[in-house]
């Protein structure tokens, strides 16, 4: 009964703090509310330090290619252009095996691809939709690093494959840092990518 009791206050809280946010944002006439380029750089970095799976898998038809890149860093900026992109640079190691010349080669690099995409919401969650890989870049000089600089410069559509697979499990941003982001969060019915800002409206 006391359970019943709890859950009863808990229901009446949420849905008097939904009301109360919703109906000053309707007196204030405010709109909608922004993210910034900075507190999502803030949040990518924490959801990466957190115990999950980083790694972005791609397997080429023919085995020719079969690797895993495990995401360590990835610098987000917002811009205006062509309508509103998110541009990313990830840093990223690679492992895996390289089949050349008919032999398989053990491959060990540090990879950084850079790709740009849009942006969708999902329940509290923003996530990157349909990146396009615009550069990767292989750090490193060796023989080895060319063969896989060429390799991965020719499979651009199956990376860009994997990085959609990726993106669609992992967010970018939760809104969760506040009673007001949690409510709001259910009532975006448009994201507006600006400079150094994502904007959510709300009505």
């Amino acid at each position: 009964m006391l359970a019943f009791q709890e859950k009863r206050q808990m229901l009446r809280r949420a849905i008097y703090i939904f009301f109360t946010i919703t109906s000053a944002l309707l007196m204030t006439g405010c709109n909608s509310f922004l993210v910034s380029e900075t507190e999502i750089n803030q949040e990518v970095e924490k959801l990466l330090a957190e115990p999950q799976s980083n790694q972005i898998s791609l397997l080429v038809e023919g085995n020719a290619l079969d690797i895993d890149l495990v995401v360590k860093k990835a610098d987000v900026d917002l811009t205006a252009r062509d309508g509103g992109l998110v541009l990313v640079d990830l840093d990223t190691n690679l492992e895996g095996v390289l089949t050349a010349f008919g032999q398989k080669i053990s491959i060990s690099a540090s990879v950084e691809p850079s790709f740009e995409s849009g942006v969708r919401i999902e329940e509290d969650r923003l996530y990157l939709t349909s990146p396009r890989i615009t550069e990767v870049k292989v750090q490193g000089t060796s023989f080895t690093d060319k063969m896989l600089s060429s390799a991965l410069g020719s499979v651009h559509g199956e990376l860009e494959k994997a990085l959609v697979k990726y993106f669609d499990t992992h967010p970018v941003y939760i809104l969760n840092h506040s009673p007001f982001e949690k409510t709001a969060a259910s009532l975006v019915k448009d994201i507006i990518i600006k400079e150094d800002t994502i904007e959510l409206s709300i009505f």
